[in-house]
């Protein structure tokens, strides 16, 4: 047994010597100045699709909880109809989180680019969440319409608090031009222009759709969203110095955002943002990792741990719900 137990110490001492698990105990704390130096919140709290636990995702109801709870940035995926048109959904098709089957009962499997504005207005984009979720199932849900660029900035602009916007080009090989596009409605409605902290960070798995973005404007931020389960210290370097001139920071999966890899970013001065943190436990840990930021469905339990939740009392029995 004692034989045993010192091979275990040794493997664990070599494991924090060599993979760097020191950092477990001791995390980089770099991570507020590299924000600092971008004019971004310390730690910032990102929207996902809105408050997208308890409102149906990428609606303005959801949209406007996440702004009252306070959260620093709406996290919106950009996609671009038939007709041109700038608008905030997530998927490919529009089945999952629509009434497509009853209104174009021929067309569930087109892509949501497929379809004109005035086409995706018909459609219902939130009582497939009232189905869903009875906890959170509210009758105002019903009904729900599509949201375009311009209408999210009406959003984010109409509180006493003002967040910015974490713009995600959802699969831009699809949409010739989307980045630019994207850049002319911010131009028009003076939102590159916002006071405060900075009000625009671009994100995407694709870092094509990024040099874009940094072509057009390279003075706003940018981050590479990264989908990999499993990520060695060997592949994250990959990550850094394959984004190394383009992106400002890293979006991991959360489970891989592990502390020698932010002290890497930090190293290399680009900021970790993990993805999806919804749980108390998730929180606790990222925090205590360095991460610079939380991208989260759940606005109102992040910023209830970081002690910046409004008093308000209906956001009370929500973050109840977190622990």
């Amino acid at each position: 047994m004692k034989f045993v137990i010192i091979i275990l110490l040794i493997l664990f001492a070599g494991f924090m010597i060599f993979y760097g698990g020191y950092y477990l105990i001791n995390p980089d704390m770099r991570g507020e100045d590299i924000l600092s130096d971008h004019n971004i919140p310390y730690p910032a709290v990102i929207a996902h699709r809105g408050a997208s636990i308890v409102a149906p995702e990428s609606t303005r109801p959801a949209y406007e909880i996440a702004r009252e709870t306070g959260a620093d940035y709406f996290e919106a995926d950009v996609q671009m109809t038939a007709d041109g048109e700038l608008i905030i959904f997530h998927d490919e098709t529009l089945e999952r989180t629509s009434n497509v089957e009853e209104v174009f009962p021929d067309r569930i499997n087109d892509e949501i680019g497929e379809f004109t504005l005035e086409e995706l207005r018909q459609l219902d984009y939130g009582s497939w969440f009232n189905e869903a979720n009875e906890n959170y199932a509210d009758e105002n849900y019903e009904g729900l319409d599509i949201l375009t660029l311009d209408e999210l900035i009406d959003i984010a602009k109409a509180g006493s608090h003002t967040p910015g916007l974490i713009l995600e080009t959802k699969h831009p090989e699809k949409y010739d031009g989307i980045e630019q596009e994207i850049v002319n409605i911010l131009e028009e409605r003076n939102w590159l222009e916002e006071e405060g902290f900075e009000k625009t960070i671009f994100f995407s798995f694709s870092l094509s759709s990024l040099r874009k973005f940094k072509e057009l404007v390279p003075d706003k931020p940018r981050l590479l969203l990264i989908t990999d389960n499993r990520i060695s210290r060997r592949s994250w370097n990959n990550w850094l110095e394959y984004s190394s001139e383009i992106a400002d920071g890293l979006g991991p999966k959360g489970f891989m955002a592990w502390p020698w890899h932010i002290a890497a970013a930090h190293e290399n001065k680009k900021f970790v943002f993990p993805y999806t943190i919804n749980y108390l436990w998730q929180i606790r840990t990222l925090a205590h990792f360095q991460a610079s930021g939380f991208i989260t469905d759940r606005p109102e339990v992040v910023l209830g741990f970081l002690d910046r939740l409004p008093e308000l009392p209906e956001f009370d029995e929500v973050l109840d719900a977190g622990n």
